[in-house]
């Protein structure tokens, strides 16, 4: 049921009921190869060695090739590879990179790792609220969603203790979104979905929807009218 509050409107995560329809979607054959909620939000031990590792090593370098830090190092990833874009200490980055291609695939591999484990959890989200097998309503909003979603600009913050992977948000450099963060973004793009789609439960001759796609306007109906009351 969707609730206001204060001027924000949110919605509980009961709401978000799977829509179950004809298997074969394509949305459903993307969520096919999508892993459980429990491996998105399981504890990479190794992941975890491998960048303690590269910070011990990324220490050394920097401090052999004479680059001190602080100020923290925003090492950002692009075509053309690790750099540190707009920093006067790059050239010097540059240099210490070419010497140590082991550091490279390493703070590299970061950057990968952190990138699958976001894909993972985008996935575990989506496929939580699609069910087994999603309706043509319920497919479009999560391709929509999955489409926002979306991001592929990464960058490695270091501040000579730790380092963390980073992604581009919509205010600049945000820590890499995880399940939590995903489950709250589709409870607010399910929210706004409700409040600027009409939902109707009426059949049309020439409409082609399955009873479970009628299911699924019928709970957004419902949830739109619930949301004008609590208002």
């Amino acid at each position: 049921m969707l609730k206001v509050a204060n001027g924000t409107t949110t919605l509980d995560f009961q709401a978000l009921t799977p829509v179950n329809t004809v298997a074969g979607t394509p949305f459903r054959e993307v969520l096919a190869g999508a892993k459980t909620a429990t491996a998105a939000n399981a504890v990479d031990v190794s992941a975890l060695s491998s960048q303690a590792a590269a910070v011990a090593a990324l220490n050394t370098a920097l401090s052999q090739a004479g680059i001190s830090v602080p100020p923290a190092l925003r090492i950002t990833s692009g075509p053309n590879g690790l750099e540190l874009s707009g920093d006067k200490r790059n050239d010097k980055f540059q240099a210490m990179l070419q010497a140590n291609p082991a550091l490279q695939n390493q703070l590299s591999g970061m950057i990968s790792q952190a990138d699958m484990s976001r894909k993972a959890a985008l996935n575990a989200v989506a496929n939580d609220f699609a069910g087994k097998n999603p309706g043509a309503s319920a497919t479009a909003f999560l391709e929509g969603f999955m489409d926002n979603e979306k991001n592929d600009t990464y960058s490695i913050s270091f501040n000579g203790a730790n380092a963390s992977v980073d992604e581009m948000g919509k205010n600049g450099w945000e820590p890499v979104k995880d399940k939590a963060d995903f489950t709250q973004d589709l409870l607010a793009a399910y929210t706004g979905y409700l409040l600027t789609h009409e939902a109707t439960v009426e059949k049309n001759k020439d409409d082609k929807e399955s009873d479970a796609d009628l299911d699924f306007r019928a709970k957004l109906a419902k949830a739109a009218q619930d949301s004008a009351g609590a208002v």
